[in-house]
Formats: structure tokens, sequence, C-alpha cells
């Protein structure tokens, strides 16, 4: 087992936090930073040094909102300073989709919303909302199966109205009838006792999300988020971390694994794995000044 100094340690080796610089940075500064994550040739490449520029950001929960003067939520539409699990995926792939830093906000208003950015419109749940439309959108793809092989477990997460009503998981969340996320919902996982067997085979950039045991009154089984990224010393989980970090870290697998085996009250049962991939004709997105 790696001892949390140790990854401390290894965290930081990496020296000052990017993400500091980032969130302070002017217009043009911004500008030439989204144009050198646009230049690099891959979008493998791309991702892991759009959430580069966010190591070391703080922790805070659902950072982002629908702006000034859209309740319920009127945080800011986009931001560089805080983040939490989902929003720095969404803002990671919102940055190395984008040619320009004017279409930052609209890139990560797709990703984020099913139709304009409202809250009723979000994509609050990952298997039933976020992942079918970002799927449909053409931004991710389940690459599960292409990773774990054998070890691929495919469940369907089911939600009936009378589970949503009385749901003990997510009960501020407050949607109309027609985005109450009920239904049957595909998803699939590799078994954590069997990812580090796979994990020089994940490809840099690649999603991944922490899937828990299915509880029936809670309407998803996805509590995390983040990026594999490899490197020459080993595979690292780059996300925004709440237990221990309380901000964007590259953990090891090796410590993430163990690390998420110890938790009892509610059992992680594996890592679901998604390719990020390029919307055809993304470049259509509108472009929208940040807020």
């Amino acid at each position: 087992m790696i001892a949390p100094a140790l990854v401390t340690t290894v965290l930081l080796l990496a020296g000052p936090a990017p993400g500091a610089r980032l969130s302070e940075a002017s217009a043009d500064e911004l500008e030439t930073a989204v144009a050198g994550v646009a230049a690099l040739p891959d979008l493998p490449g791309r991702l892991v040094a759009a959430s580069e520029k966010l190591l070391g950001v703080p922790y805070q929960f659902d950072p982002l909102g629908e702006g000034p003067g859209a309740p319920p939520d009127e945080d800011p539409r986009l931001r560089f300073d805080l983040m939490d699990c989902q929003t720095f995926v969404e803002t990671v792939l919102a940055l190395a989709l984008s040619k320009h830093a004017s279409q930052v906000q609209g890139v990560l208003d797709d990703v984020r919303y099913e139709g304009s950015p409202a809250y009723a419109h979000r994509n609050h749940f990952f298997e039933a909302q976020w992942v079918p439309a970002n799927a449909r959108k053409g931004y991710v793809k389940d690459a599960t199966a292409a990773i774990g092989g054998k070890d691929a477990v495919a469940h369907v997460k089911a939600v009936t109205r009378a589970q949503w009503s009385k749901r003990i998981f997510a009960e501020k969340i407050a949607l109309p009838d027609e985005r109450i996320p009920v239904g049957r919902f595909p998803l699939s996982y590799v078994p954590l006792r069997k990812v580090l067997a796979h994990a020089r085979a994940i490809p840099s950039g690649t999603l991944f999300a922490v899937v828990r045991a299915d509880r029936p009154r809670a309407p998803t089984m996805v509590t995390h988020l983040g990026l594999v990224v490899q490197k020459p010393e080993g595979t690292f989980m780059r996300h925004a971390g709440l237990d221990q970090y309380r901000s964007v870290v590259d953990e090891p697998m090796e410590h993430f694994v163990e690390r998420n085996l110890t938790y009892k009250k509610w059992r992680v049962l594996g890592l679901w794995f998604l390719q990020v991939t390029e919307p055809a004709g993304s470049a259509s997105v509108s472009e929208a000044k940040p807020n």
C-alpha cells in the first residue's frame, strides 16, 4: 500500500499548481492557453494538457450554476478557480474541444445541458442524463469492454417514480416531471480489484467514473469522476478530490484503488471508462463569452 505521505510527495513533484495561473489569467492569456491546447495534434494529448492547467485548483462542491439572476443556482456558468469532480471533467472537455477562448462557454454548456443552460435542463445524473446526452452528441463513448475485456461487467440502473419520490440521495434536486431520471439506464464497470491488471491499457485522457453498489433509493450509482493520465512512472488518476486532497490532483492509481476499497458504507463496485470523442461539426457549437 502506498502511504499518504508518499502520495503527497508524488503530487508535489509537478511543481507549482498551474491551475492558479489559469484562474488568474487575463483574456489574452486565456486565449493563448486555449490556442496552445488546440494546437496539439490529438485529442488525448489535448485532454491531458487542458487538465494539467487545472492541477491545484481548490475543491468546492457544485461551483457552477446558471449565473446571476438564474435561480436556484446562481453560481457562475464558467470559472477556473474552484472545481468539483464533475465540473472539472466538464471544464477539461470544454478547454480541449475549443479552438478559441470564446468557444469554451458554448462547449461547456453543450456538455452540461440538454437544451438551454437552465437548472432543469442540466445533466445532473451521470448514467441517466450525462452519458446518454453526451454519447448522442458525440462527446463520449463507452470504453469499458475495450479496456477490461472479459473482466468488464454490464449493469442496468433502474429508477422508478416511487424510488425517486423516496430518494435518499440528491434530495434537494427538484426537477419537472419530464426531467426526472425515471427508466432503465445501462452502465458498465471493471471490478475494483481487477482494475490494476488493466492499468497500462487505459489510454491517457480516458474518463473514469466510480460506480457504487446499486441502492434502490439512490437515483445514481456514480459518485466520482476524473481522467486517467499515463506517465513514465505509472498510471495516475487526475481528479478533483475531496478526501485527503481538497483540490485537483494526480493520484497514483494503486493508491486510488486501495483507498476506494476501504469504503464500506456505500461499497465501490468498480470503474466505468469512457473515451472522449470529438463531435462531428463541433466547430458549429455557438461561441459565448464567459460571464
